[in-house]
């Protein structure tokens, strides 16, 4: 056998032993560490477990203990509170612990502004099983029943966890808001007569179990609601009352209003009455309730309109016959009875002496009256059935001014018409109507001209001759004089021609911040006034303008009377009627001379 096969297989031989021997030293090895290994994992999984545990019972399973309370019901204005209760039940102390709560909708912390909406307090650490409790005092107002959700979080730190972040609960309780602790009710008839007298009855009562104080009742009334009387007077106003304190459970009082409704636009003939009661709850007014009551205008079937001259936009003047005429339709189906028209004048440029008419007439009050006695047709009015009456007065020559304030002078028929007969369905014990009509009276304006010779007051000096001599030069001052009676005017033209033979010297002046002007192709003379006050010369000063002619006769006028200015005119408006006022002055000649 060659050497290198005995190499072989002596190495060989050899690497199958160390396999052997290695393969039973593993087999040893392995054998005792299996169990080691699983022990450690096994104690690995129970250390994990151990700490797990000990976390979930340091962090989880403990908690902040949050409690919330608050009644399930109140009555809207009574007072109660939210109690908040917490207790630390962790193992470490809590910081920076605060409590905050947003007030719902109709909700508002007793005693304080009303403005204020937000609950934020902090009550610093809290150690391990300490506790503390907080009352929210909360009033509710509502008009009607409602639930009102108040949400309540605490949040906190916890340093053990080493973590800056906030832990927050939130917690809410619900309280139901029933009818107002204070009950007021409104009770009106449904249906009025326009310009007739009803009633509003007004109830309060207190239904809670607490005292309520300075109670007060504020009504609002429509524009047209004429307030006349109260069994229980109002404090100010007509529409404040105060009640002061309410005893819990009382039956608090009522009282009754009168008035009336005078309203001549149809599309409001509905209206309401609305009224709302206060009271101090803790130092703070609170609106406790507010109610209303609706009501109807119903249309009269008896329709009434009046008319001067045949227009119902007639502007009077002094001097002046007026024929009134009052007009009465029964629109309903059914016929009136016992039909009585009044109609009341009131005008201080009426001459009451002069009326005429077959109604019966009160002077004291200015009453007119029509009814059966004077006035048959008034026995039944029938169904559609149309009719009148009229009278006729004159008005007075002069206007009645003393003072400044005398001025816008009108005329006013106030009529009604009336019947014990009732339509059904209307609160009334009779059919009644209502109609007005006012009218202006004109107002006027006067110029007056006047010549002079000699007029030291005037400040101008005349020369010349008297009586005129022909080709020889004279001075003359005009003065013209405005007076202005019973409306304020603008718009002033005063106008008037220089006569031949005369001139325009150039000297003119004013007791007001306008000049007459003087248009020498034309020669007239013109004066603009802006604005004249009413009473212009009768109580305040009147407005004059002064200015100097030169008058040279001819020889034609010898002997005869010089023609110095043409009518003066004056044209205005009238700012009460917005209408134009025209008057004008006669003529001045030589023989017109003041003073001479």
């Amino acid at each position: 056998m060659a050497l290198n096969d005995l190499n072989k297989n002596a190495w060989g031989t050899e690497f199958q032993k160390s396999k052997k021997d290695y393969s039973e030293i593993y087999s040893k090895i392995d054998s005792i560490s299996r169990p080691i290994f699983w022990t450690i994992i096994a104690v690995f999984i129970l250390v994990a477990a151990g700490i797990g545990f000990y976390l979930y019972s340091y962090f989880v399973n403990r908690d902040i203990a949050f409690s919330l309370n608050a009644p399930q019901n109140t009555l809207s204005g009574v007072p109660f509170s939210v109690d908040i209760g917490v207790k630390n039940n962790f193992n470490n102390s809590l910081n920076d612990v605060k409590i905050s709560l947003v007030l719902p909708d109709g909700a508002f912390f007793a005693g304080e502004s009303q403005e204020k909406r937000f609950y934020d307090k902090n009550f610093g650490d809290l150690d391990k099983d300490a506790y503390f409790q907080e009352r929210i005092p909360i009033v509710i107002i509502s008009d009607s029943q409602a639930i009102k959700k108040f949400n309540v979080k605490i949040s906190y730190y916890t340093p053990a966890l080493g973590s800056k972040a906030r832990f927050e609960q939130t917690k809410t309780v619900d309280v139901s808001a029933k009818e107002p602790a204070i009950k007021l009710d409104i009770s009106a008839p449904q249906k009025i007569l326009n310009n007739e007298d009803f009633e509003v009855e007004i109830r309060y009562q207190n239904v809670s179990n607490i005292q309520f104080e300075n109670v007060k009742l504020k009504l609002e009334y429509p524009i047209f609601f004429t307030f006349k009387n109260a069994t229980i007077a109002p404090f100010s106003e007509n529409d404040n009352w105060e009640f002061g304190s309410l005893p819990a459970n009382s039956d608090g009082g009522n009282f009754i209003i009168t008035g009336k409704a005078v309203n001549s636009n149809e599309s409001l003939n509905n209206f309401e009455i609305k009224g709302e009661i206060t009271a101090e709850i803790l130092g703070q007014k609170y609106s406790i309730n507010k109610k209303s009551a609706q009501l109807s205008i119903a249309t009269s079937p008896l329709i009434l309109n009046i008319s001067l001259n045949d227009n119902l936009n007639y502007i009077a003047s002094l001097g002046d016959t007026l024929k009134y005429k009052i007009n009465y339709h029964n629109s309903s189906d059914v016929g009136l009875n016992d039909v009585v028209i009044t109609a009341k004048l009131t005008g201080e440029v009426f001459d009451f002496k002069s009326l005429i008419g077959n109604g019966f007439f009160d002077s004291k009050n200015n009453i007119i009256t029509w009814n059966v006695a004077n006035t048959p047709n008034l026995k039944v009015v029938s169904p559609g059935g149309s009719n009148y009456v009229e009278f006729q007065i004159q008005t007075k020559e002069d206007y009645p001014i003393k003072k400044q304030s005398d001025k816008n002078f009108t005329l006013n028929v106030a009529a009604e018409i009336s019947s014990p007969t009732v339509a059904y369905g209307v609160t009334s014990d009779k059919t009644i109507s209502f109609a007005s009509l006012k009218n202006n009276v004109s107002g006027a304006v006067i110029i007056i001209p006047k010549l002079f010779f000699y007029d030291p007051s005037s400040g101008i000096s005349n020369k010349g001759q008297l009586p005129l001599r022909v080709n020889q030069p004279t001075n003359f001052t005009i003065h013209w004089t405005v007076t202005n009676y019973s409306t304020d005017i603008s718009n002033v033209k005063i106008s008037g021609f220089l006569q031949s033979g005369v001139h325009w010297t150039g000297q003119v002046k004013s007791n007001i911040n306008s000049l007459p002007s003087y248009n020498e192709r034309t020669q007239e003379v013109v004066w603009n006034i802006d604005k004249v006050l009413a009473t212009q010369g009768i109580v305040l000063s009147p407005i004059e303008a002064i200015f100097q002619i030169e008058a040279i006769p001819d020889i034609t006028q010898t002997n005869q009377l010089m023609p110095i200015l043409s009518k003066t005119t004056i044209q205005a408006i009238d700012n009460f009627n917005n209408k134009i006022l025209t008057n004008s002055a006669a003529t001045l000649s030589s023989e017109a001379i003041v003073g001479k």
